[in-house]
């Protein structure tokens, strides 16, 4: 029997050669990911996205790769994934299909941190709404 795996977003195992080619423009990866040139320049620096090669004179090419790449990258971003945690995925995902479970584990942790976050945030709310009762019924019986 036949173990069909399916290749992760950004992942190098199983790529077509053509995939690798140094093709678009920061501007056309910018449309195509719907992430802005200052971004990709921002997470560039940082080391988040590092395109696949530049012009002669100095522009940025990506590949379809690296397009996929920065997708993942803003979908992390928006899911509120520090750029830390971003470039530890990175590295794991650079490795393909022997770093899954590390991605899978540092995803896990960070939604663990998450739930966390949303429990605290609840018992604020919780006690903020406490206090606007409060207040509520002080300034009723002033009226």
């Amino acid at each position: 029997m036949k173990v069909v795996t399916t290749r992760m977003l950004g992942e190098i195992d199983g790529v077509p050669p053509a995939w690798l080619e140094p093709r678009w423009s920061i501007g056309q990866v910018a449309a195509r990911t719907g992430v802005p040139a200052d971004t990709l320049r921002y997470h560039e620096h940082v080391g988040a996205v590092i395109p696949a090669g530049r012009t002669s004179g100095g522009a940025r090419r990506y590949s379809d790769l690296d397009a996929e790449r920065i997708s993942c990258t803003r979908w992390l971003r928006e899911a509120g994934v520090p750029i830390p945690r971003i470039l530890q995925f990175n590295k794991l995902r650079e490795q393909g299909r022997l770093g899954r479970q590390g991605r899978r584990a540092l995803l896990a942790d960070y939604r663990d941190e998450l739930i966390r976050r949303r429990k605290q945030l609840d018992a604020s709310i919780t006690a903020v709404e406490g206090k606007i009762a409060k207040y509520d019924r002080l300034t009723g019986s002033e009226q």
